[in-house]
């Protein structure tokens, strides 16, 4: 299957229909139809059925198309590339971030960038932390910011910050009292909560310790900026990590440090195997100044 074939069957599989595909590559249906019929009889697989008048892939296609798109995206690297090396002042940056980082330090670091670069081309994704470091290791993206360790023999750590976890709350919330506030404060209250181990890779039972059996989590979500929402909207108390909390939501809010021995790490990444531009490596060392603030800032003022 050469290059054009696998152009014609990925419109198909993404529009799931000949006339789809033609739309998609500004073909003819008949030319479409005729590259489908040929690249199943040259590769002897059957890729599609006909059912009551739709194509459905078959399994052989469903397995091709994962391999035919893991290819695509580096095809679309090579134009990408070729467009930069044709016209260098302009130049891409791709970044993958959590969400937290994302709504945070990410967009103030990407302004930075910009006022150096302001012909760049940005693109931020704020995929699960699992899938972060997927997309680093496949080249996808330049840098990555992740709150999950990045155990992957192709990715190298730049720097790594520590971030601890807070409580948020309105400002007349009984806890809102306490100058800091420890597990067992939060029993009899209803808690606004996250996914620790999913997110972060931080198990419940490090975090609240003895009182977690005891805590009442009313309310949980996805993320520690859905929860930052939720706390702003409710006047409930939540435990977030500390980037999540951004400028806009704080100043109706309490913050109070969470006394735990767990904290997340924050690690900045890119792969190793993939050679940063300039405006990669000034959004990185911008990045780095920008972690070092926050970071240094929320770790002296719980101190």
């Amino acid at each position: 299957m050469n290059l054009r074939q696998m152009e014609v069957f990925r419109a198909i599989m993404l529009t799931g229909s000949v006339t789809g595909a033609a739309e998609l590559l500004h073909l003819s249906q008949s030319a479409v139809s005729k590259m489908l019929s040929h690249t199943q009889q040259r590769s002897g697989l059957k890729l599609f059925e006909l059912v009551k008048g739709r194509l459905v892939p078959t399994s052989a296609a469903k397995q091709l198309y994962e391999e035919v798109e893991r290819l695509w995206r580096n095809v679309e690297k090579v134009h990408t590339l070729s467009k930069e090396l044709a016209d260098p002042t302009r130049g891409n940056l791709y970044v993958a971030a959590s969400l937290s980082l994302g709504t945070t330090v990410v967009p103030l670091s990407v302004a930075d960038t910009i006022k150096e670069h302001s012909e760049l081309q940005v693109k931020v994704i704020l995929p699960l932390p699992n899938q972060l470091i997927d997309v680093v290791a496949d080249k996808i993206v330049d840098i990555g910011i992740s709150t999950f360790a990045a155990n992957h023999p192709s990715i190298d750590v730049h720097a790594r910050f520590t971030c601890p976890l807070v409580c948020i709350m309105a400002p007349n919330h009984p806890l809102a009292a306490l100058r800091q506030i420890r597990p067992r404060d939060l029993v009899g209250h209803r808690l606004i909560s996250v996914p620790f181990q999913e997110l972060y890779g931080l198990s419940e039972e490090k975090v609240y310790g003895e009182a977690l059996e005891d805590l009442n989590k009313g309310l949980e979500v996805r993320s520690s900026l859905i929860a930052s929402l939720f706390s702003r909207a409710t006047g409930e108390v939540a435990v977030v990590d500390a980037l999540a909390i951004s400028d806009t939501l704080v100043p109706p809010l309490e913050i109070r440090p969470l006394v735990t021995d767990e904290s997340i790490d924050i690690n900045v990444i890119h792969n190793r195997y993939k050679p940063l531009s300039p405006q990669a490596l000034l959004f990185q060392e911008l990045l780095v100044f920008r972690l070092q603030q926050y970071c240094g800032g929320m770790q002296g003022q719980m101190a």
